[in-house]
């Protein structure tokens, strides 16, 4: 007997049909004496005809009212003066039957072409786009409620209609009866899923179209209501913002800009230039300035800073600069040179948008050159105490910057960028302007450009810490870039010492000095010292009950030697000397006395 596979069902010949699963996919259905189903299938088959006629119903009631919406908008674009000509058409035609009866005819037929050309536009229209439909739909459904009630009339009125039944097949239970109705099952379920979409479609345009006209009357979310109230008062709006904003503008002006039209240090820095680095040093410099000020010992008001200066050019110094170590309250302390202030006991402070003040000098040191000013500010003011730094750490190449007032007020808070170029600089000041150096004055060499008036500014490192005070610089031709700064460790020690005894004590050996470089041949015979001994100082006389005679210092000693440090003259010996003032320690001297070498303890105490 011989078998057949199909549709993956093994079966015996001719006895048994199955359907080919190539007909039904993964639904494997069969129909053998289930008349109800069929009816069944038959009903649904109808129920989806008269879905779809509904949905073509709707359509053509969109397309009429899309027409006549176009009538109106056309009719309502006609000037007055085409309607006038139009009434007067009419009136010459009303005279001839006749006439008026071809040209209604006329006219009738050119409404026929433009409903055709209307319903041509429609159609062209994909009835998949739902926005354009949507559009539409909503720009006609206000103005025609009435079509739109007829509509819904004729539509619930064939919603009404009964469902005829279908005659079944005389030959149901034939095989080409049942191939058949599979075949149209299979299509039936297809036609089913479009119009199922179109419904959803239909239904959903539907619910577009009420939205739309509710949101034309009233916004339903509160983004809708944001967005209806800015589109209304858009105007008023931006009038406002108009105003805030220059408002804003014009108070940080006001604010931020001073009498001299200098701004502060972080007005519109960022907003000035996108692609401007704000380094470390455009930073210190703009804190630095708000703790230096300017100092005049001449507190007269006959002439401008730049006068005075130019005046006393050649002559000691009566104007410069000063840094605020300390704020106390209402009080600021500030440290300058002593060379700035001078003999007088007054200072004109200068700080802030031009605000001034009388200080007292508290003490002056002319050996290291500082001086300590106490004054007073305004409470509102903005100077502030400066960072002190250490100027032990400073490196050779090391970027400083220098903060002064040169001139003076005129061009105060002035800037200038250098390196540290020397350390451990020994320089030799004349302090009683005798045409002869006192003593030497401990510093480290800057070529940032120092002028008249920087004289007590400071030299700020990196970090906008104060490493120095500006001092002095070498004033020669064909000599550039060279100048000096008193250490901050140096100089904050002498301030703490003026500011508490308001003077500074130094060590006195109590000896006449006299360079070995400057004695005669005669002399050194004397003395028995030895040729090679071309440095050092000769002991003259020794005063009684003095350091130097309680150390054991005798009249013709040489000392070429103190504190393990090489003497080279009188200016260095009191260095030292004075570099002990605070320790006062017992220094070693080596000593050439009748031409041995002998080691002396030199006792500070």
């Amino acid at each position: 007997m011989k078998h057949a596979v199909l549709g993956g069902v093994m079966v015996k010949d001719n006895k048994k049909h199955v359907i080919p699963k190539e007909k039904y996919g993964r639904k494997r259905r069969e129909y053998f004496h289930n008349e109800e189903r069929e009816q069944r299938v038959q009903f649904e088959r109808k129920a989806r005809k008269q879905r779809a006629k509904k949905a073509e119903e709707l359509a053509k009631n969109n397309e009429e009212r899309v027409k006549e919406n176009l009538r109106k908008a056309r009719i309502e674009k006609l000037t007055q003066e085409e309607i006038q000509q139009q009434q007067q058409v009419m009136k010459a035609r009303s005279n001839n039957n006749g006439v008026t009866s071809s040209q209604n005819q006329i006219n009738e037929s050119s409404n026929e072409n433009q409903q055709k050309e209307t319903n041509a536009t429609v159609k062209s229209a994909k009835p998949s786009d739902t926005s354009l439909n949507d559009n539409i739909t909503e720009t006609t459904d206000y103005s025609n409620d009435k079509v739109k009630h007829n509509n819904e009339a004729k539509y619930n009125h064939s919603e009404n209609k009964d469902e005829p039944k279908n005659i079944q097949d005389d030959h149901f239970y034939s095989e080409e009866a049942q191939q058949s109705r599979v075949n149209n099952y299979i299509e039936d379920e297809n036609e089913s899923k479009t119009q199922l979409n179109i419904g959803v479609s239909d239904e959903s345009n539907s619910h577009r179209k009420t939205a739309y006209q509710q949101n034309d009357k009233q916004p339903q979310s509160f983004m809708d209501r944001v967005k209806y109230f800015f589109m209304e008062q858009w105007a008023q709006i931006l009038i406002v913002v108009a105003v805030v904003l220059l408002l804003i503008l014009i108070q940080a002006i006001f604010n931020n800009v001073d009498n001299n039209g200098n701004t502060k240090d972080h007005v519109f820095q960022n907003n000035s230039d996108k692609d401007k680095t704000y380094t470390a040093t455009m930073k210190s410099a703009n804190s630095a300035i708000h703790s230096v000020v300017t100092v005049e010992n001449d507190t007269s008001n006959e002439s401008s800073s730049a006068e005075k200066e130019t005046q006393e050019a050649g002559k000691e110094n009566e104007l410069g600069s000063g840094v605020v170590y300390k704020k106390v309250g209402d009080s600021i302390f500030i440290m300058t040179n002593a060379h700035v202030v001078g003999d007088k006991k007054e200072q004109k402070i200068t700080y802030g948008n031009n605000d001034y003040s009388i200080g007292k000098v508290i003490g002056t040191d002319r050996f290291s050159d500082i001086a300590v000013i106490k004054a007073k500010v305004k409470s509102d003011s903005d100077v502030k105490a400066i960072k002190m730094g250490d100027s032990s750490t400073l490196v050779l190449g090391e970027p400083i910057i220098v903060v002064g007032n040169p001139l003076g007020v005129d061009f105060k808070g002035s800037v200038s960028e250098g390196i540290v170029s020397g350390l451990n600089r020994h320089v030799p000041v004349d302090i009683d302007k005798d045409d002869k150096y006192d003593v030497l004055m401990s510093a480290f060499q800057m070529d940032a450009p120092v002028n008249p008036g920087n004289s007590g500014g400071g030299v700020i490192d990196k970090n906008g810490k104060l490493v120095g005070i500006a001092s002095l610089k070498i004033d020669m031709d064909n000599v550039e870039g060279i100048a000096f700064a008193i250490p901050v460790n140096d100089a904050e020690s002498i301030a703490k010492q003026l500011e508490a005894k308001g003077e500074v004590i130094y060590p006195n050996t109590g000896v006449e000095l006299a360079n070995i470089a400057d004695i005669d041949d005669t002399t050194r015979q004397s003395i028995n010292l030895p040729d090679d001994v071309n440095n050092g100082v000769l002991i003259g006389n020794v005063k009684d009950d003095s350091i130097g005679e309680k150390s054991g210092l005798q009249k013709n000693d040489v000392i070429v030697e103190l504190d393990g440090k090489e003497v080279e003259d009188n200016l260095r010996y009191r260095q030292i000397i004075f570099s002990h003032k605070d320790d006062l320690k017992t220094l070693t001297a080596k000593v050439y006395r009748d031409g041995k070498v002998q080691d002396i303890n030199i006792k500070l105490k």
